[in-house]
């Protein structure tokens, strides 16, 4: 094979990398699973192909463990209105969504309040259950860090 069509392959097989690497909801997430978790904000990760955010959750023994919440990618959710700095470090959230399916602290983030305010709310045909029915709005006080009823 000739040098410059060498090249030109390996080029495309590194521009595949990060598709590689990208899921779908389904892959990780259990969309029979929602759940809220409340809890104060202490990391951002505004990154492609998908933005995180972690807070620390106390559960029912008083023991504190690090959620991380995924979104969209950061033009999806500027585009939908959501903005770097609507959150800040050290602000009380709540946060609805889907656990993961390996029972690790992570989950696909929804629905966002600051305050007891919706500040972002996911929006349906983005990758995962659709809908706003699934999640009470209004319900402020569930328990952290336990399915949804």
């Amino acid at each position: 094979m000739k040098p410059a069509f060498l090249l030109l392959l390996a080029g495309l097989d590194l521009l595949a990398i990060p598709a590689a690497a990208h899921h779908s909801f389904s892959a990780e997430f259990d969309g029979n699973k929602p759940i809220r978790i409340e809890g104060t904000l202490s990391k951002i990760e505004w990154t492609n192909p998908h933005c995180y955010f972690y807070l620390e959750v106390k559960d029912d023994r008083g023991n504190v463990a690090t959620w991380g919440c995924e979104g969209a990618n950061p033009g999806q959710l500027t585009r939908r209105g959501f903005k770097r700095g609507n959150i800040k470090l050290g602000d009380k959230l709540i946060v609805d969504g889907y656990a993961a399916k390996d029972g690790s602290h992570l989950m696909d983030a929804r629905r966002i309040y600051l305050n007891g305010k919706p500040i972002f709310g996911g929006s349906e045909g983005d990758g995962g259950p659709g809908g706003n029915s699934t999640f009470c709005g209004t319900c402020a006080s569930t328990l952290t860090a336990r399915p949804l009823t």
